[in-house]
């Protein structure tokens, strides 16, 4: 009895061991090695003798993606590099460097545990350790030399067309930094002290008829809150051409003892903010023009003229999804302020993408009585060579002006990207 047992136990453990062996082999079979090298010239010409800005810098980025263990489990990995070609001759370098010693630097950008679950229909994913997040409310930038990343946990849950999205963060690493710092505010009696924890959550949801729907929102403990929808709808005309509408809803509060209303880079509100956009854009063929409108109530507070604070604190990176109020140089949040925007854009066969934008806020009330204004437009260009793959450019131009608020500078400021990806 025993002898004829053990053939039967013999071969299973045989395959198994096989099974085991090819999906360990998976991760690095499957491995993928990439990478994105990037030179950015950044100058922000400022106006009323304030100090200009910018900087010119070469990066790198190399992306290791593993494969799956078992189909279920793996591991990526990305480090970054920035260096200086012209450091611009000011303290601030625009974010590609660090801020008044402009050093270059490398570093371990991205590390962290993956893992997934489920078919196509329902699944589940995960990320966990340093990692770029862009769930709820918690975002991060890639817009200079190397992208910002968070430490903690990314999830993603879809069922039947539901998208429910969780992340938890206790960390930053910036874009212009070599090291993981803490979110950090300033409490009532001046002192610096950490965020212990941000979380952000999602669920979207498209219907059959074009409609989605999507919430977001963010918890910064003891500090700050936001929640947003965002309700989108497509419309094909009998002519082929398409009309879509959007319209935004957001709201910040205060979230315990650690907000004072002044958020680390100047104004926040009182105890609440909100901010209503509602857009429409019509394409035809490869043109489209674009129109919104959009409205901000911040509560002034201590004297100070009241702004829509999205941010979680010091160091850390909120998502602002309003396309009337967002701009090319300035976001449009002011209390009181109605925003009119208006944009149009065009997609040559040849690979060159044009895109302008013009907004115009006004009404903004002051804390210590009357109104203020601002205005900005510019021109996005972005090119893919079509005799290099990997090869584009993008090339940014924008003018700032204000009257009667005195907060932000008026401003000049070019933008151009060179970017390889291999």
């Amino acid at each position: 009895m025993y002898r004829k047992s053990v053939l039967p136990l013999a071969i299973a453990a045989a395959v198994a061991a096989s099974s085991a062996q090819a999906s360990f082999s998976n991760f690095i079979d499957d491995a993928t090695v990439s990478g994105k090298l990037r030179t950015v010239y950044i100058e922000a010409d400022a106006k009323d003798g304030k100090d200009d800005a910018g900087a010119t810098t070469a990066s790198a980025a190399i992306d290791f993606r593993s494969g799956y263990i078992f189909d279920t489990i793996g591991f990526d990995a990305s480090y970054y590099g920035a260096m200086a070609l012209d450091d611009g001759d000011t303290k601030n370098a625009k974010n590609l460097l660090p801020y008044g010693t402009k050093q270059n630097f490398g570093k371990l950008g991205q590390a962290y545990l993956k893992g997934k679950f489920g078919d196509k229909e329902t699944n589940f994913s995960f990320k966990a350790g340093r990692t770029r997040i862009y769930t709820g409310l918690i975002s991060g930038s890639g817009s200079r030399s190397m992208p910002s990343a968070w430490q903690g946990i990314d999830t993603d849950f879809n069922i039947g067309g539901l998208n429910i999205g969780f992340a938890a963060v206790n960390a930053v690493l910036q874009r212009d930094q070599p090291n993981m710092t803490r979110v950090t505010v300033k409490n009532k009696e001046g002192n610096t002290v950490d965020i212990d924890h941000v979380i952000g959550m999602e669920a979207s949801y498209k219907f059959a008829n074009g409609l989605s729907l999507k919430y977001m929102n963010g918890f910064a403990d003891e500090y700050v809150k936001g929640h947003q929808l965002i309700a989108k709808k497509g419309y094909k005309l009998a002519s082929g051409n398409k009309i879509n509408v959007e319209g935004n809803y957001r709201v910040s509060e205060e979230n315990g003892d650690l907000w004072t209303g002044d958020e680390p880079w100047g104004n926040g509100f009182g105890e609440k903010a909100e901010t209503y956009d509602f857009n429409i854009k019509y394409s035809f063929g490869k043109a489209y023009v674009r129109a919104g409108l959009g409205y901000t109530e911040a509560d002034n507070y201590d004297g100070k003229t009241g702004r829509h604070y999205y941010d979680f604190g010091k160091n850390s990176y909120g998502a602002w999804n309003t396309w009337t109020n967002s701009g090319l140089i300035e976001e449009f949040y002011w209390n009181g302020e109605k925003v009119v925007a208006l944009g149009a854009g065009y997609k040559f066969d040849n690979g060159l993408t044009v895109n302008y934008k013009y907004r115009l806020g006004s009404s903004i009330n002051l804390a210590e009585g009357g109104s203020a204004s601002e205005s900005e437009h510019g021109v996005d260009m972005k090119y893919k060579f079509q005799s290099v793959k990997g090869l584009s450019t993008r090339v940014r131009y924008a003018v700032y002006n204000e009257s009667g608020n005195k907060k932000e500078n008026d401003e000049n400021q070019v933008r151009v990207y060179l970017d390889y990806r291999f």
